[in-house]
């Protein structure tokens, strides 16, 4: 387990090509740009790939996040915050 505090946009970008280098997401995202202002719509990932990274992110905080924690239209940015918060103990 990691220390859930400090979650970045860099932090779960590297989650995300973590994910990817195990073709677990789509391959673009090993490498490929990835900016705090991309939406999960318009890096490639579906409803599957939303489940896929919750599921890691639940694993490597130890905290339970809500199956709705991720919307299509959330930015990296705004997820990482709202992680951030979740792991103080916020919302």
């Amino acid at each position: 387990m990691s220390d859930s505090t400090e979650w970045t946009t860099e932090k779960l970008v590297g989650v995300l090509r973590e994910l990817a280098g195990e073709d677990e997401l789509p391959a673009h995202l090993k490498e490929g740009p990835i900016g705090e202002s991309d939406t999960v719509t318009s890096l490639g990932l579906d409803s599957l790939g939303v489940v896929t990274v919750i599921e890691r992110l639940e694993e490597m905080t130890g905290i339970p996040i809500p199956d709705d924690f991720i919307e299509m239209e959330d930015t990296i940015a705004g997820i990482a915050a709202r992680l951030a918060g979740l792991a103080q103990g916020g919302a």
